[in-house]
């Protein structure tokens, strides 16, 4: 038996119970892997549009991050696994039917392009550490003569891993909350926000910080339209759909996902990026820092308001 098989048949059987049978594990894992899908994004995106004379050092050491968060993610994906032992089975074929099967290729893939990365564009303490060897110039040399194209890899598995992260949940159809296809732009755009926010916690210079803040604004737009549109695409629909929205914006939920998400993580961050654009506020760390948070409280609500409504009942 597959190991996706097995997967979905432990969660079919928790759903006709009615229980819960994801915990803080999969929302953790869901926004560490949306954060570095936008840490990937932000910096080749900069490498593509300015060059990489205008990666900075806060890019740097974000990309240097992206590795340790990630296999963070992963951990916690492998304490939520029931049969621990099947994960190498999954690497062992390759279903293209199966969200699950496509990630766990994805999540092989983008190590490989972080390191190459990493390697063109080091920190100025990793490039002292780096072996000064005979080949390990020769990858240098590789690495920085094809930057831009490991950018363009850097993108395409960056967009890839962040989608992956809402159509995990999507396929879910038994869960009406999860039974959206706005689920995968809306973790891909917000894991490029929260990506955006982690380098502009650590940027110093004036003009990128700039940058970066337009790109959030934008991306924080993109973001919010796509929670409207989740949301009437399930209120437009049958009792149990709109039983799971009104979760969310007048049920128990709706006090974090309308105070903390859609207040605190984009609308109040969103005008104090404004502001400052305008020059009518200082670049502070405020914005960024509700934009992490507000990414990271969005996992756990979806995540546990998808599980308390659906269609198989006990």
């Amino acid at each position: 038996m597959q190991p996706h098989i097995e997967i979905e048949s432990t969660r079919s059987a928790l759903l006709a119970l009615g229980e819960r049978f994801w915990g803080w594990e999969i929302p953790l894992y869901l926004f560490l892997g949306g954060l570095v899908a936008g840490l990937m994004v932000t910096v080749s995106a900069s490498i593509l549009l300015w060059g990489r004379d205008k990666v900075t050092a806060a890019m740097k050491a974000g990309l240097l991050a992206a590795p340790i968060l990630l296999s963070a993610g992963m951990f916690a994906l492998l304490l939520d696994l029931t049969l621990k032992l099947n994960v190498v089975r999954f690497y062992m074929t390759l279903r293209p039917s199966s969200p699950m099967s496509l990630g766990s290729w994805v999540l092989l893939l983008v190590y490989p392009v972080q390191l190459l990365l990493i390697i063109a564009l080091p920190t100025q303490l990793l490039a002292g550490w780096l072996p000064r060897t005979p080949w390990m110039k020769r990858i240098r040399r590789f690495a920085e003569d094809h930057v831009r194209v490991f950018a363009w890899a850097g993108v395409g598995t960056g967009v890839a891993l962040g989608l992956y992260t809402g159509i995990l949940l999507s396929t879910s159809v038994a869960r009406p909350l999860w039974s959206s296809s706005a689920l995968g732009l809306l973790f891909l755009v917000s894991g490029a926000s929260t990506g955006v926010a982690a380098v502009m916690l650590a940027e110093r210079e004036p003009a990128t910080q700039e940058r970066l803040a337009r790109m959030d604004v934008a991306l924080i737009v993109i973001e919010s339209a796509t929670i409207g549109l989740w949301m009437i695409g399930l209120l437009t629909q049958g009792p149990l759909y709109k039983q799971a929205a009104g979760l969310l914006l007048w049920g128990p939920y709706a006090p974090v996902f309308l105070g903390v998400v859609a207040f605190g993580g984009l609308l109040l961050p969103a005008a104090l990026e404004v502001l400052a654009l305008r020059s009518k506020a200082m670049h502070s760390r405020i914005p960024p820092l509700l934009v992490l948070l507000g990414g990271f409280v969005l996992r756990f609500v979806v995540v546990y308001a998808g599980q308390d409504v659906g269609f198989v009942r006990a």
